[in-house]
């Protein structure tokens, strides 16, 4: 009787036990929490081994650092590592040659690499393990046998890199996990880099950072990361100086026809990594990608035409092309960029995505290859400003923001390229062709603001908009005609001068002084006739230019008469603008006055 008694009070703490377990499942499915696996005691002490594909590339990653994972897989790396060492020993020792030993070694690597890929399939927690040393191994095999023991040829090593980075990519595919390609692209990046540092055979190199950069763009599509967008693209950049540092040097000693291709060949990888560039920069804004697009692809185009132009501007300078040459072939890549930045903004109203950054992409690429095209450079900033006017206008007709600030950016490109154009080359003694051409520039960035204004801003949101709120990019034009406007009157002044026999350094500075307190004073009445703000924080800053030519520049350079004028306007300036910016002050008191009454 006591037996049965004490079964059925077990049997009831069993039952009590149970309840608890189930009122805490309960509870948690009802807070909301992750779903709850409910594992029959019968299989309870049995752990499953297998990575869940359910969790997508970055738990993948994560996984890297549970406790029930980590020392397995350090018992696989040490195994892995031993058996690396072991043929590593064997070779040194001469128990194999060299040459088998390395290729040996390669076989080892790629082993490793397709077993991650069947590892993967049957989602093995070691497939990770197996990928990331078997690029490791294939890239350590490669350099060393390349570097040190010379038993793989140049172009076999880079083949073999650029196979480990493509293997590890159809792993990725196949698989839809993230680590193989990003192990791979890195892999194949800084191994083909450690191939034949400092001087590595440049072609090949090139072919190399273009797969990478292709495949890092494949990788995005399975996990966001641009990081590895970026590192790489750094890394083709560093690549493309190091061969400028290495041209520069060898064309000290031989002339542009006596070099190699792997040493002259620059221009035309540019182009190629140009068009890779481009393409993925295309590629991501049309969402192809990635369903969010990325900065690193909004960014793209205009980082793109920046390196080119500057690296290739180098190899010109050293004689590998004519600037004519290179500034036509500039002129149509900029042209096809303005095409697609077209071709974007007929996709859907206000424009697709991208449509900003491949204008200005083309409009730069344009202002830097023309006047080495057409041999002038005042033809060539009146070609950027009549370019920004058309991509106002389409901006208008589509109701594209982003297309409106870069026409601003660049008609205020061309107007100071040209300023600093004449500034530099005219000096003291001001052109009547110099005049003409800034008088152009200027009539065009009026032409364009007077546009802006006749034509209100939409309100949009995103970047643009932010950047461009209450279209107060306008104000640049305004800014960028009056510098144009300067160039110009200050022929009239020399000229005027000139006739009265006074035409000394001198008298000159002190004369365009007066010009620039002037124009301040003329636009501060007519801000205060008009209520404008616009032209009162333009007039603002006019004045502070101003102030910083008479006190910083004519009072070192001047003396005598044109000192006194250049002093004395400046004063009558500022009472004006004490007067001015008072009137200011109490018309915003009486508002906010009037606004507290009612």
């Amino acid at each position: 009787m006591v037996d049965k008694s004490a079964s059925l009070e077990e049997r009831v703490a069993d039952l009590e036990a149970q309840v608890g377990a189930l009122t805490s499942v309960v509870s948690q499915l009802q807070a909301g929490a992750a779903t709850v696996e409910v594992v029959p005691p019968s299989v309870g002490k049995k752990m499953s081994r297998s990575v869940s594909s359910q969790g997508g590339s970055s738990e993948e990653i994560l996984s890297w650092v549970d406790k029930s994972y980590i020392l397995s897989r350090i018992a696989t790396t040490s195994f892995i590592v031993a058996i690396a060492l072991a043929l590593r020993t064997a070779a040194d020792s001469g128990s194999i040659d060299m040459q088998l030993g390395s290729f040996i070694g390669m076989l080892y690597a790629f082993g490793l690499i397709m077993y991650s890929w069947f590892a993967y399939r049957e989602r093995s927690i070691q497939a990770p393990v197996y990928i990331l040393w078997g690029v490791v191994v294939m890239c350590a095999v490669v350099v060393e046998a390349h570097r040190v023991f010379a038993t793989v040829p140049t172009e076999l090593a880079y083949i073999a890199m650029a196979v480990t980075g493509l293997v590890a990519t159809i792993v990725s595919r196949v698989n839809r996990v993230a680590l193989p390609v990003f192990v791979g692209t890195l892999g194949m990046s800084f191994g083909s880099f450690a191939l034949d540092y400092p001087s590595p055979v440049f072609p090949y190199l090139v072919v190399i950072m273009g797969l990478a950069n292709i495949f890092a763009t494949y990788a995005t599509r399975l996990l966001r990361a641009s990081w590895l967008r970026w590192l790489l693209l750094m890394l083709t950049l560093f690549m493309i100086q190091i061969w400028d540092l290495k041209l520069a040097i060898y064309l000290g000693r031989l002339a542009p026809e006596n070099l190699e291709f792997s040493v002259q060949g620059l221009l035309p990888s540019i182009g190629f990594l140009g068009l890779v560039f481009a393409g993925i920069a295309l590629l991501g804004v049309l969402g192809k990608v990635q369903e969010r697009i990325s900065k690193f692809d909004i960014w793209l185009p205009v980082i793109n035409v920046c390196w080119i132009f500057l690296a290739a501007k180098y190899a010109v300078n050293q004689g590998l092309t004519t600037p004519a040459t290179f500034g036509w072939v500039a002129s149509v890549a900029a042209g096809a960029h303005l095409a697609v930045s077209w071709w974007l903004s007929q996709r859907q109203e206000g424009g697709s995505p991208g449509t900003g950054s491949f204008a200005l992409a083309g409009g730069l690429l344009l202002a830097f290859a023309a006047p080495m095209a057409l041999g002038h450079a005042v033809i060539a900033s009146a070609a950027v400003a009549l370019l920004a006017v058309a991509m106002f206008w389409l901006s208008v007709r589509r109701g594209n923001i982003g297309l409106r600030l870069v026409s601003y950016l660049l008609q205020f490109y061309a107007c100071s390229a040209l300023v600093y154009l004449l500034w530099t080359t005219d000096g003291t003694k001001p052109s009547i062709i110099g005049a003409l051409s800034s008088g152009l520039l200027a009539t065009i960035a009026f032409y364009h603001y007077f546009l802006a204004r006749r034509s209100p801003l939409v309100v949009t949101e995103g970047l643009a908009a932010r950047l461009n709120k209450n279209d107060r990019g306008a104000g640049v034009l305004l800014v960028a005609a009056l510098f144009s406007g300067f160039f110009t009157l200050r022929v009239g002044l020399y000229q005027t001068l000139d006739m009265l026999h006074m035409a000394t350094n001198s008298a000159f500075g002190g004369a365009q002084s007066v010009l620039i307190n002037l124009s301040a004073a003329a636009l501060l009445w007519l801000s205060l006739v008009r209520r404008n703000k616009e032209l009162r924080n333009i007039a603002v800053i006019v004045t502070v230019i101003g102030a910083g030519k008479v006190f910083l520049m004519d009072m070192v350079q001047l003396k005598g008469m044109p000192l006194m004028t250049s002093v004395f306007t400046f004063g009558l300036l500022a009472a004006l603008a004490s007067f001015v910016l008072g009137r200011w002050s109490k018309g915003a008191s009486a508002s906010s006055s009037e606004r507290d009454q009612y």
